[in-house]
């Protein structure tokens, strides 16, 4: 392309155009005082420069740099001269520009937009000739209300590639949940219960929701019979309503929605329905997830939030649009790490425990996201603005992996759950049973109170995340009600790293030994469901090389929780749990013994540990590197304050070892071989 023919400022908008960018002479001076600057990356072409600059090179006569000026317009409104900056993006796949004004967020009203924002040619206006003068531009739909016959084509278009190409989502209809609500009964909004008789073979839409705060219609045992006799919809949250919409207009007539389809004043008709969560959500001919709602009575259908965009009319060229978007960050695209300095407001759903799995269970799912339409199946993933999803943020541990990759799938799973709120704390496992399930028919391996039996060692080595954006640490809490042995990460109360998710993983060539081994496990259930909740009393019992008396001192200054440890004549910090305090019992000598345990509260301040509080350690396994580094990992234990005969887990210490620079490996070798029991 001839140089008279391209703005040597913004290159069209094209990466190939750059390429003749970069070959111009003394392109480098030209603008070398006016903070303007464009660097080669491997696959991208980058211009860093002023808002400014944009719209004083506009008057070039450039129709991009109009565009960009009119969109600066729209994304910075509260400008100053030569304080907001952009960076302008060009791709083989799509421009797209970072914005990052000097007064991000609302200032009198106006607001000032910090992230990316996409440039393409809407759909609904392109046209040959824009196709082939503007090829470099990509094509993209708008995305419209979810409420839209534009958000409806596109869910169907979904479900009828899903339904004639992708052979891994098919289903097996023969098992249906035990009750359904009947959609449309009369055709005047006529709603009825619906138990299903054994040759039920017809689809239906489950729903995945947050219930909020507010009172839902719930099937009990003194309103089923009128609930099967038929009420109007209206009746319903609004949330349910919206659910019962898209059931009629996908033209079904049932409905699957755990408030009305589970007896909820009934604990075994609730045990028996929250045990099929696999099943129900995995036959679903569809999941709808209300992602967008914060409660029951909350639509998500009548959300009009949506992406900024922008459209513009090439002045010299009016039958050609180019526009802009805001990028997508929720649901699927969330990234809670990146939310760190400039946060997003995660999807309700995103931060609800049910709702991970409801989630994940389904063969074939539509989210309705704060943001846009996105959608799942066990095939493929997409959204209506086609931007790839964030890979961390949507596990899928569905599909066969070798088992390794399942253990890896199933801890990250386990560190998302673990920053999600139940409103009910006791519904811990219950809340990922059907996913227990998955993992146990796809291995074999036995659940131990949301560890795997099979992976003891590895499962034992949790931590609590210490620096998680959205959770502060005083915030750790030990639950009210007995809820799982202190050996499992649903112990306490706070976002968990487990072992193979977090840093502290074995490198890669390193030898994993581990240095104790399961003798027994006892695993008392409330219910019937194997992966629900479990009773006081459940324990472990193992085999290895135990210190004890080791004295524990602090909290140290260093952090919460945070306690020194001289151990083998090594001074060591160690981070416990949650905080700890100190307790006296009757040694079996008859002896006044003191030892440490979890402290619920963290109401007046870190408790001090009281002088002569001892502990014992428990060696689990060491790791070593090929470079003679590595690491050893302990249990850090307290005198079960239930049984003092038996102990419960205070923390875990990873500790790091290099001789070379003299930190030695811990000799236990001669610390006897011990039988202990972990509440």
């Amino acid at each position: 392309m001839k140089p008279g023919s391209w703005c040597d400022v913004c290159c069209n908008l094209s990466l190939d155009i750059a390429s003749d960018v970069e070959l111009t002479p003394n392109l480098d001076r030209r603008y070398r005082n006016s903070g303007y600057s464009a660097s080669r990356f491997e696959s991208v072409y980058q211009i860093d420069c002023t808002c400014q600059f944009i719209k004083e090179s506009k008057s070039s006569g450039c129709e991009f740099c109009g565009f960009l000026s009119e969109v600066i317009d729209l994304f910075i409104p509260d400008q100053t001269s030569h304080e907001d900056w952009m960076s302008l993006n060009l791709r083989k796949d799509s421009p797209y520009i970072y914005f990052n004004p000097s007064k991000p967020g609302t200032t009198y009203g106006r607001t000032n937009f910090q992230g990316v924002v996409y440039i393409y040619q809407p759909t609904v206006s392109v046209s040959d000739q824009s196709k082939l003068e503007y090829a470099h531009i990509p094509v993209l739909p708008d995305i419209k209300n979810p409420n839209s016959e534009e958000s409806l084509e596109y869910l169907k278009t979904c479900l009828r590639i899903c339904a004639e190409t992708h052979n891994s989502c098919k289903q097996d209809l023969s098992l249906p949940p035990k009750r359904l609500l009947h959609i449309g009964v009369r055709g005047d909004g006529s709603v009825r219960l619906y138990e299903t008789p054994d040759d039920f073979r017809e689809s239906y839409i489950a729903l995945s929701y947050c219930w909020g705060k507010s009172n839902v219609l719930k099937t009990e045992s003194t309103n089923i019979q009128s609930l099967s006799q038929g009420f109007h919809l209206t009746q319903l949250p609004v949330a349910i309503q919206d659910a019962a919409h898209i059931t009629e207009r996908l033209g079904l007539k049932y409905l699957w929605v755990d408030a009305l389809c589970i007896i909820q004043d009934s604990k075994l008709d609730w045990e028996e329905q929250s045990a099929k969560m696999c099943s129900i959500y995995e036959n679903a001919y569809l999941a709808v997830i209300a992602s967008s709602s914060g409660a029951a009575n909350v639509s998500f259908l009548d959300s009009s939030a949506r992406p900024t965009t922008f459209q513009y009319r090439i002045p010299s060229k009016p039958d050609i649009i180019l526009a802009a978007r805001a990028e997508c960050k929720n649901g699927h695209h969330f990234d809670s790490i990146a939310g760190i300095g400039n946060p997003v407001i995660p999807d309700p759903t995103l931060s609800r425990g049910w709702t991970l799995q409801e989630s994940i269970l389904p063969t074939r799912a539509i989210s309705y996201s704060t943001e846009e339409l996105q959608w799942h199946c066990r095939s493929i993933r997409s959204c209506e603005c086609q931007s790839k999803a964030n890979v961390e943020q949507v596990a899928s541990i569905l599909s066969w992996k070798p088992q390794l990759e399942t253990l890896k799938q199933w801890d990250t799973l386990v560190r998302f759950y673990t920053q999600r709120q139940l409103t009910y704390p006791e519904d811990k496992f219950p809340a990922i049973s059907g996913i227990s399930q998955v993992v146990h028919k796809q291995t074999g391996w036995q659940y131990l109170a949301g560890l795997w039996k099979d992976h003891l060692i590895h499962q034992l080595l949790w931590e609590r995340d210490g620096f998680h954006p959205f959770f502060e640490v005083t915030e750790t809490s030990v639950p009210s009600k007995y809820r799982a042995p202190s050996f499992s990460w649903a112990s306490i109360e706070c976002p968990i790293i487990t072992f193979t998710a977090g840093l502290n993983a074995p490198e890669e060539g390193a030898t994993f030994s581990e240095n104790a081994r399961l003798l027994k496990s006892y695993i008392l259930l409330s219910g019937a469901d194997p992966f629900g909740r479990v009773e006081p009393g459940s324990s472990i019992t193992m085999e290895g090389r135990l210190m004890q008396h080791v004295e524990l001192r602090g909290p140290s200054e260093d952090g919460y929780a945070t306690y020194d440890v001289l151990l083998c004549g090594r001074d060591l910090t160690f981070e416990a749990d949650i905080q700890l305090e100190s307790f006296c019992f009757t040694g079996p000598n008859g002896q006044l013994q003191r030892s440490a345990r979890r402290s619920a509260t963290y109401d007046q301040g870190l408790r001090k540990l009281e002088s002569g509080t001892m502990v014992s350690v428990f060696l689990l396994a060491h790791a070593h590197n090929m470079d003679g580094t590595g690491t050893q990992y302990f249990l850090f234990l307290g005198a079960s304050p239930a049984n003092h005969n038996a102990y419960e887990r205070l923390g875990v210490l990873m500790m790091g070892c290099n001789p070379k620079e003299g930190y030695q490996w811990l000799d236990f070798g001669v610390t006897p071989i011990q039988r202990i029991t972990l509440l």
